[in-house]
């Protein structure tokens, strides 16, 4: 009976022992559930111009700055492809943008997803791969370009590249290039109800060194995302200070 006891023992004993190599396997399954930051947010504050963390200026290279310098002077409706045509407003100007936004986990798929009211620009996340090499990456360059996270805690990750180079930085006309790549750490504050993203901006052809934004937003789950129809107006923002009268 020992001897039998002992065999019967021994599979449970070898799938115990198992269970520590699967989960080292598969992160997913051995970590805690994911913080909860999915719902409707909308900034209460509005700038044209990106402000970096500590105020001034983006260190632009000189050709840069002179080329944003231009943008400022002369930018007009048609050479603003993003307003013109309604395309994607890509990263980080989404992420100034007026309008609200909604983040939806699905962790059963292991992604992330950022839907944007303006333009209805549609952001994916995933949560399960690093981002491909740069030679893949820039056989398809996105307007928001690839996205790959994990977290860290309760801050969630984001690193971004493969930008087709189309799209400004901001709505005053910051520019970039494509060999732009972005860091976003986003968390929500001890109140529950503000979401805070700090985004490390990375462009060697533009910037002289990586630098910072900040934006924070609050919960809004009174609001659903709008339709978005090219040229017809949209709703109120009187209540986003900064934002002038059309």
């Amino acid at each position: 009976m020992r001897n039998l006891r002992i065999r019967l023992l021994l599979p449970a004993m070898a799938a115990v022992a198992l269970w520590p190599m699967a989960a080292a396997q598969n992160p997913a399954h051995a970590a805690g559930p994911a913080p909860d930051i999915s719902g409707v947010y909308w900034a209460t504050t509005y700038s044209a111009q990106i402000q970096p963390v500590g105020g001034g200026m983006p260190p632009y290279k000189p050709d840069a700055l002179a080329q944003y310098k231009k943008n400022i002077a002369g930018l007009k409706l048609e050479d603003d492809m993003s307003r013109s045509f309604c395309l994607p407003d890509g990263v980080p100007r989404a992420l100034e943008d007026p309008y609200p936004f909604e983040i939806v986990q699905v962790p059963q798929r292991g992604e992330v997803y950022q839907l944007f009211e303006i333009n209805h620009m549609i952001r994916r996340v995933d949560m399960q791969n690093p981002l491909p090499p740069d030679k893949e990456l820039e056989v398809l360059p996105f307007y928001a370009g690839h996205s790959a996270g994990h977290w860290e805690g309760d801050t969630l990750v984001i690193q971004t590249a493969g930008y087709n180079g189309m799209t400004f930085l901001d709505n005053s006309g910051a520019p970039h290039s494509d060999q732009l790549r972005t860091t976003e750490r986003i968390r929500k504050l001890p109140d529950g109800k503000t979401l805070e993203d700090v985004v490390t901006i990375h462009d060697p052809e533009v910037f002289t060194k990586d630098w910072q934004a900040r934006f924070v937003y609050q919960a809004r789950p009174d609001l659903r995302i709008m339709d978005w129809n090219c040229g017809e107006k949209h709703r109120d923002l009187s209540q986003v200070k900064g934002v002038h009268p059309q």
